[in-house]
């Protein structure tokens, strides 16, 4: 079985690249239109629900839980725009070499 980092760890790197505008990578389970596997994204922010309907939160003001959305630019779909991740079910996260 896969290791599962902490959710702390994960939200860290998730706030930095939300903080710096960079791309990250997630490790998001099989959904209706992927694979489980590794995801390029450029996270944009946290919010309670969904949006329209999601009230964003603040990173080190907001205590976030696992139940909270992800919004990010999905690197590697075809489709372009945010979309949205269960923050909970992103089981790794990592950042990427980029210009630091």
């Amino acid at each position: 079985m896969r290791q599962i980092m902490d959710f702390y760890k994960i939200t860290e790197v998730v706030i930095d690249g939300i903080t710096k505008g960079k791309e990250i990578e997630i490790y998001y389970p099989r959904t209706e239109n992927r694979e489980e596997g590794w995801r390029k994204v450029v996270p944009k922010s946290i919010t309670t629900d969904i949006p329209p309907n999601g009230e964003k939160l603040v990173a080190g003001k907001d205590r976030l839980s696992p139940g909270h959305i992800l919004n990010a630019v999905d690197s590697d779909s075809e489709n372009e725009g945010v979309k949205s991740f269960i923050i909970g079910k992103v089981k790794k996260a990592r950042k990427l070499n980029k210009d630091g």
